[in-house]
């Protein structure tokens, strides 16, 4: 959405991205080693959660529920292509992995990165997995597809990170007010609020370009030889304002 700080529209399920890396789970891949699985067609998540049940309280005949563990699982379904891309693991990769780890006597584990809303949202599960399902389907005239499912291998990696938005609570722009010759330029900042805020991007429009002139950077020109205009600033969060009051002077 153009312009626009935070976006709470539905989330189409393409721009989630499921990524894995391999190594051992006493070390977190770095950000490099992380690929796209490859040419997916669903992925999801579930909890699977396992419960117990009490009928102690028989006053009211209603059987209460205790979750004790979950089950957690992490599945994907794609197409095979030819060759895998040197950017992704690839299906023919992870068909050959599986079967080298099980072959030797271990397990066919891997690090499983699921990005909700797109690799650089912040929101994400990520840990150690076990490969426990893969299958592929050639059918003869169909296109090859694959599906896949991890279970968790080492409870201790497991994280869910969730992106917090902070939002803008105003903006300051400074100098407060400039004089300066027709010609002259003038840089000017705008401080949004507060200093952690997740988004500080301005616009920046003057009130008289005839007058003044003010770049998407905040650089005013002096364009006429005598006048003023208010240049201001807008947070593209929350529509917050402030200005500068630019006046014209006669060269010395």
């Amino acid at each position: 959405m153009q312009g626009c700080a935070n976006d709470f529209g539905k989330l189409i399920g393409k721009v989630a991205v499921l990524r894995m890396a391999f190594g051992c789970p006493d070390a977190v891949p770095a950000l490099s080693e992380w690929k796209r699985l490859g040419a997916m067609t669903t992925k999801g998540f579930d909890y699977s959660m396992n419960t117990v049940n009490s009928e102690a309280d028989d006053s009211k005949g209603l059987v209460e529920n205790l979750v004790n563990n979950m089950d957690f699982t992490i599945s994907g379904d794609g197409e095979f292509r030819k060759a895998d891309k040197s950017v992704e693991v690839g299906a023919m990769r992870m068909s050959k992995y599986i079967f080298d780890e099980v072959q030797a006597g271990r397990q066919p584990t891997v690090w499983v990165r699921f990005d909700f809303a797109g690799e650089d949202a912040g929101t994400y599960i990520m840990g150690y997995f076990n490969t426990t399902s893969w299958s592929g389907d050639f059918g003869t005239s169909d296109i090859s597809t694959f599906s896949g499912e991890w279970k968790v291998y080492d409870a201790d990696t497991v994280v869910f990170e969730v992106a917090n938005s902070i939002a803008a609570t105003g903006v300051t722009v400074t100098p407060a007010t400039a004089s300066l010759v027709v010609g002259a330029t003038q840089q000017l900042g705008a401080m949004v609020e507060p200093n952690d805020a997740t988004n500080k991007s301005v616009t920046w429009e003057s009130s008289d370009p005839a007058i003044a002139t003010v770049s998407p950077t905040g650089l005013v020109t002096i364009i006429a030889e005598e006048g003023s205009a208010t240049i201001t600033a807008t947070t593209a969060d929350g529509g917050f304002t402030d200005t500068c009051e630019v006046t014209v002077t006669e060269a010395p």
